[in-house]
């Protein structure tokens, strides 16, 4: 590390024009190419330029405290990360990042005063590597609802007084040096600090990034050092061609108090464009006076006209960017939705006794026990409706991989795979072998499947981003349509609508069962009306092993000419916690485990008593009939609202506080995909048993919980390769750990284990990939 410039060396420092002029080339110097001498002492000058505004400002981060000396190389294991939701909090930060590796520590730096985030933090890596790679993984990505800036941190020191505390206390261990690291010494150009002042400042946990405690808490000038310093005075005369306004700013910012400084860096922030902002542009143009009063007098009339409360002080960007929210509502039918879910209606009798059933044998069929001549036919059936540009696949891939340490669109996730594909990449090369079975089938060229793909708002564009960056995965542009779900207010326990932010009301998307009304308003019902869709395969993103558009699945559902299907997977045990597919009271329904008592639960099949009569286990995999969709504004008012009860951050409309509750204090209101169930007749539902290995692994869970997890997820596609090499006569060796003893067999190579002759007579070493045929 370099050593901190001498005084001597300082004293004498030129100024840039001398600086300039003793370093650059003379211009009587013999040269072969006038241009080139021109060029060169262009590009020599700009140099000198920036090395010397670079020093200047490394002398300017000296002056406020934030480097030791202005010599000091930041550490390359720490991140700087700002654009905060001043909600996040130090351990959501640590469990996104921890993915990454070990984390030494993670904080939210904070007003020392209220305690509120200043929404930017630190994070310091063990290891260096781990550091960079989050840094290229987490840049842009959404925590929260922002869209975070992530930097390596280029200070040496720390920005507020609580980090460095909590953080030295975490490096008690190690000995002497600047926050804690032995390696770096504490040398001022600017302040000198004898050893009682050196020890004064270790010990010290007020704020000492320029002033010492005392002087801080005197709030004037007292005795300040740097005018007792002699080595300043002589300094300062040495440099007398510098403006006499330097040393009065200098001044003036050693009297500033603490809260202050932070102000100052939050507005070099702001000016560095890293200070946090909405997400989207907002509208620019104000409504109307009219307008404003029309969309008011509504709220006002139901109640609810708290939501305009700092409307006044709003910006005009922030004024339409509220009306613009508040408009897509309507607040009579949000006070509806609000009494219904605080104040329920007591349950019935008949609900109390519901009769629960399975499904009747017609309306049912189990791939483990089917006739091959039937799904045989199922299949061709279902290849033929693709040829004929009949289906459409609909995914449901809203959520954020917050549980798996990522705050990226939950498709986005690479659950370790050898390819490291991503679960959507995985989904769309199945798409992609499904329409070239159906063209090898049919004969026909170029046959489309299109791809619905619902996010929320939050991950809307990062899921649009990484769908470009991928040139959609070998699909074509025009067939992948990404629209957005709905969102609802969130409500206090008193039935207000709570504001997140004075300009910004509290929302939380309306639920999977959401995607009806979305494909209303996002047009895509439309877009699959012009292109002649009647069958549509819909499905959540977090299953690795979901057969996408599956023909099998599409023909069964076609040949019953039913308007919604479903699969399922066997209940492993009684105690296994899914929802279950069955009929209540003459209807089909999803009944969640926690309704079923202990006997329902472990009752047994009368016919098969080796089986559980309740088996049918909900894995939220559905085909719909498009004639079906086409009804929606029939029903899907009457598709009931559930319950979240939240600790939901808001600002106090009376005080203008930002409040983040320790309980509960309002409701989140959603609806569920399958909440249209008992709106049909048994005879218009059916559902399919599939194999739980071959069709279902959820991703639920953060790395090493041991279940539903990336490990789990990962280790169920290759045993599922493994099987499929193993049925054709192939061999697979494997002399690593039980993890790592299958094969992933890549969609493009074989949907479902069909194709794969070519291994009939290889021995694959464990793991490996097999991309093609060769």
């Amino acid at each position: 590390m370099a050593s901190p410039p001498a005084k001597e060396a300082l004293a004498t420092e030129p100024t840039r024009d001398e600086q300039l002029h003793s370093e650059s080339p003379d211009p009587n110097e013999a040269t072969s190419n006038p241009d080139t001498q021109d060029a060169t002492q262009e590009e020599q000058h700009e140099k000198l330029r920036r090395e010397r505004e670079a020093r200047a400002q490394a002398l300017t981060l000296e002056i406020v405290g934030d480097l030791p000396y202005a010599e000091v190389k930041p550490p390359e294991n720490v991140l700087f990360v700002c654009k905060l939701n001043p909600v996040t909090e130090d351990e959501d930060l640590n469990l996104i990042f921890s993915r990454f590796g070990k984390i030494i520590s993670c904080e939210v730096i904070r007003d020392k005063r209220t305690g509120d985030s200043l929404q930017y933090a630190f994070i310091e890596f063990e290891d260096q590597k781990a550091c960079e790679q989050a840094y290229f993984k987490m840049q842009g990505v959404l925590i929260d609802d922002h869209r975070i800036h992530v930097d390596f941190s280029q200070s040496v020191s720390r920005l507020s007084n609580s980090w460095r505390t909590t953080t030295n206390s975490k490096r008690a261990k190690q000995a002497g040096g600047f926050g804690g690291v032995a390696s770096l010494e504490k040398k001022r150009q600017y302040r000198a600090m004898d050893a009682e002042k050196d020890r004064r400042r270790k010990n010290s946990s007020g704020y000492d990034l320029v002033l010492d405690k005392d002087n801080v808490q005197k709030g004037g000038r007292g005795e300040s050092d740097h005018r007792q310093d002699p080595r300043r005075s002589s300094r300062s005369r040495s440099r007398s061609r510098s403006p006499p306004r330097r040393d009065h700013q200098y001044e003036e910012l050693l009297l500033v108090e603490p809260f202050k400084m932070t102000a100052t860096f939050n507005n070099l922030l702001d000016k560095l464009h890293l200070t946090s902002k909405d997400n989207e542009d907002p509208p620019v143009q104000e409504p109307t006076k009219e307008e404003f009063e029309e969309l008011k007098g509504k709220y006002v009339k139901a109640g609810q006209d708290q939501v305009f409360a700092f409307y006044e002080e709003l910006s005009v960007a922030e004024k339409a960017g509220l009306f613009e929210r508040l408009n897509s509502f309507d607040p009579d039918h949000i006070n509806e939705l609000a009494d219904k879910a605080l104040n329920p209606p007591k349950t019935s009798d008949e609900e109390r006794e519901a009769k629960l059933e399975p499904l009747p044998e017609d309306a049912t069929a189990s791939i483990l026990d089917s006739k091959d001549e039937d799904i045989q036919s199922w299949y061709t059936s279902g290849l033929e409706l693709v040829s004929k540009g009949q289906v459409a696949v609909v995914l449901m891939a809203g959520g954020q991989g917050t549980r798996l340490g990522s705050s990226a669109p939950k498709g986005c996730f690479d659950i370790g795979l050898p390819s490291q594909k991503s679960l959507f990449q995985i989904q769309a090369e199945r798409i992609w072998k499904v329409q070239q079975l159906a063209e090898k089938e049919s004969g026909k060229k170029d046959i489309a499947i299109p791809w619905y793909v619902m996010t929320s708002g939050p991950t809307r564009r990062p899921t649009e981003q990484f769908f470009e960056e991928h040139q959609y995965f070998g699909l074509q542009k025009d067939n992948v349509s990404i629209f957005e779900q709905g969102v609802l207010p969130c409500i206090s326990n008193d039935g207000k609508i709570l504001l997140e932010s004075k300009a910004k009301v509290a929302v939380a998307p309306d639920g999977n069962g959401g995607i009806y009304q979305a494909l209303l308003t996002s047009n895509v019902r439309t877009d699959m009306r012009k292109r002649g869709i009647q069958h549509i395969h819909a499905y959540c993103v977090d299953n690795c092993l979901v057969k996408v558009a599956d023909p099998v699945f599409i023909g069964f559902a076609a040949s019953k000419d039913v308007d919604i299907a479903t699969k399922v997977v066997r209940k492993r045990n009684a105690k296994e916690s899914v929802g279950l597919i069955l009929q209540k009271n003459g209807k089909p329904d999803v009944v969640e485990y926690s309704e079923i008592d202990d006997a329902t639960a472990e009752a047994k099949d009368s016919k098969q008593p080796d089986l559980l009569k309740f088996r049918a286990a909900n894995i939220v995999n559905h085909y719909y009939s498009f004639r079906f969709l086409e009804s929606i504004e029939d029903w899907a008012h009457k598709l009931p609202h559930h319950v979240a009860r939240k600790k939901i951050p808001y600002v106090d409309t009376e005080k203008g506080e930002s409040i983040k509750p320790d309980k509960p204090n309002g409701v989140k209101l959603e609806q569920f995909v399958f909440d249209v169930f008992p709106l049909l007749s048994l005879d218009k539902f059916a559902c399919m048993e599939v194999k739980r290995e071959d069709e279902f692994s959820p991703l639920k869970n953060a790395k090493g919980t041991g279940e539903d997890d990336p490990d789990t997820s990962k280790r169920d596609i290759l045993n599922q390769g493994r099987r499929w090499v193993e049925n054709v006569g192939g061999t697979v060796e494997s002399e690593g750990p039980a993890e790592e003893t299958g094969v992933e067999i890549s969609p493009l190579v074989s949907y479902g284990g069909e194709g794969l002759e070519f291994l009939q007579t290889r021995t694959i070493k464990a793991p490996a990939v097999i991309e093609k045929e060769d």
